[in-house]
């Protein structure tokens, strides 16, 4: 389990700021609630922020949270591993967007970081 002060250095690091002016900012809140956070040791009404922002996995990496469709990542992971085999059944269209996607991030060594977008896309597919 993370400490606060753990928590509140990820998310610095996931958001590439140095303070808590930045990070509030960032996360739509107060300077004053991130130091209320801290002093507080209120974890969790940061994971609340972080459900509320969409970047709970991203920061907590918890694999608990459960929709009406199942464990995101037990879904997620089903979905990648039925594309492997079944790639003459994806949309044209798609596919040549997916393909710049990689071809993309590969040039730009960001292949992680569209990993992860494309993930956190596929979680949030259905509210769309």
């Amino acid at each position: 389990m993370y400490t606060i002060e753990e928590i509140l250095e990820i998310l610095y690091n996931f958001y590439n700021v140095k303070n808590n002016i930045e990070l509030a900012e960032k996360m739509n809140t107060t300077n004053q609630n991130i130091t209320n956070w801290k002093s507080r040791n209120a974890i969790s009404a940061v994971k609340k922020k972080c459900r509320e922002l969409g970047i709970y996995q991203d920061i907590f990496g918890d694999n608990t949270t459960f929709n009406q469709y199942g464990n995101k990542n037990q879904q997620i992971n089903s979905q990648i591993n039925q594309g492997n085999s079944e790639c003459e059944s994806i949309d044209k269209d798609i596919l040549q967007i997916v393909k710049a996607l990689n071809e993309t991030a590969k040039a730009v060594n960001k292949k992680e970081e569209l990993k992860k977008e494309l993930t956190n896309l596929i979680s949030k597919i259905a509210t769309l």
